[in-house]
C-alpha cells in the first residue's frame, strides 16, 4: 500500500460557474486529507476566452487555500487532450498514481474514499488499469461495493504509472489491430459503439479526444477497470458551455450520485480480476439506448458484423 498521498489533478478552462460547483462538491469529500491537489488551468486559445479564463484562475487561487493545492497556470493553450495527458503523465512520474477530475464533474462525498481504496487495492494487479467513478450501468445484484468492466472512462478516474505508460499518441499496432476480430469486438463493444470511427477521426485531427487513445491502449492489453456499484460522479457540462460537450446528450437523473456517503469504511472489491459477462452486456445495452436506441442498434450491428465478415474473408485468402 502506498503510504504517500495520492495526487488529484483538477483540469479547468473557461467555465467559472462549473469550476465553482465542482470544487464545492469536491471539498466535501471524505478522505480529502489523503490527497494532494493540483489545479491545472489552460491558457485562453483566443481573446474571447480570456475573460472567463481569468475568472477561473481567480476561483482556483481562492480555492487553493481550502485544498492546500498547487495551481498550475499554462502559459499557452494546450487544448483538452494535451493538457490532461501532460498533467497526468507528470503526476504519475512523480507519485506513481493519480486521480483525475474535470471542471464539469460533480462528485459524491465518497468519491475520494473510493479512489483511494481502489488505487491501494489494485496497485499490484496489472490486470486492472484504471479506476472509474462514473457508473452508467450499475449491476442489479452486486455482492461487493465495486465491479469490473473491460471499458475505460473519462469522467472521474484514476490510474497508476504502470498502466499510464501504455498511453501513446500513436496507437501501437494500428491499423493492423483491426485484423484481430476478438479485439475488434471488445473495442466496439459488440457493435454498441463506434470506437474505430472515433479513433480514425482522432488520428485525422478531427477531434481532440485523448480518451479514445487511452481506450485503445487498455483494450489492446485486455485491461480491466474497477467501478463503484453506484455512481459517484455526474457530468454538469452538457449545457452547451463546453468546448467538447454539446446539448444533445441526455443525463439519466436516476444515475446521479447520492450527495451523502454510502460506502462502508472498508470498501469491498470482487475477488476475481475478470469482469462478469452479464455486467458487460448490461453496459452495452445502456450505451445502445443512449445512442438513439433501436435505429442505431440495427445500424451498428449491421456495420459491425459486416466489418467482422470482411476481416474474416480477407484473412482466409492470406
Amino acid at each position: 500500500m502506498n503510504i504517500h498521498k495520492t495526487p488529484l489533478a483538477f483540469f479547468a478552462y473557461n467555465r467559472p460557474e462549473h469550476t465553482s460547483r465542482a470544487l464545492n462538491a469536491l471539498v466535501r469529500c471524505h478522505r480529502k486529507e489523503d490527497f494532494e491537489f493540483y489545479f491545472f488551468s489552460d491558457a485562453p486559445r483566443d481573446s474571447e476566452a480570456r475573460e472567463n479564463v481569468d475568472k477561473v484562475r481567480q476561483i482556483l487561487k481562492e480555492n487553493a487555500k481550502r485544498f492546500s493545492a498547487e495551481v498550475v497556470e499554462r502559459e499557452s493553450n494546450l487544448g483538452l487532450a494535451r493538457s490532461i495527458v501532460d498533467g497526468v503523465s507528470r503526476l504519475c512520474e512523480s507519485h506513481g498514481r493519480v486521480a483525475v477530475l474535470e471542471d464539469d464533474l460533480i462528485v459524491a462525498t465518497d468519491f475520494l474514499h473510493f479512489m483511494a481504496s481502489a488505487l491501494d487495492h489494485y496497485e499490484d494487479h496489472p490486470e486492472v488499469m484504471q479506476v472509474g467513478g462514473y457508473t452508467i450501468a450499475p449491476p442489479s445484484n452486486c455482492a461487493t461495493d465495486a465491479f469490473l468492466l473491460p471499458v475505460t472512462t473519462t469522467w472521474g478516474w484514476g490510474t497508476w504509472a504502470r498502466a499510464w505508460k501504455q498511453f501513446s499518441w500513436e496507437p501501437k499496432g494500428w491499423p493492423a489491430a483491426c485484423d484481430d476480430v476478438q479485439w475488434l469486438s471488445r473495442f466496439e463493444l459488440n457493435g454498441a459503439a463506434r470506437s474505430v470511427c472515433m479513433l480514425e477521426r482522432r488520428l485525422a485531427g478531427s477531434n481532440d479526444s485523448w480518451g479514445i487513445l487511452w481506450w485503445y491502449a487498455v483494450s489492446r492489453l485486455g485491461g480491466e477497470v474497477i467501478y463503484p456499484a453506484n455512481s459517484l460522479v455526474s457530468n454538469d457540462g452538457f449545457d452547451g458551455s463546453g468546448i467538447h460537450c454539446g446539448k444533445s446528450y441526455t443525463v439519466d437523473t436516476t444515475r446521479l450520485p447520492k450527495p451523502e456517503a454510502s460506502l462502508p469504511k472498508v470498501v469491498s472489491f470482487p475477488r476475481d480480476l475478470q469482469h462478469e459477462s452479464v455486467n458487460l452486456e448490461l453496459f452495452e445495452s445502456v450505451v445502445l439506448r443512449r445512442n438513439n436506441g433501436l435505429r442505431l442498434r440495427v445500424i451498428s450491428k449491421i456495420r459491425f458484423f459486416s466489418e467482422l465478415l470482411r476481416k474474416g474473408v480477407r484473412n482466409a485468402f492470406r
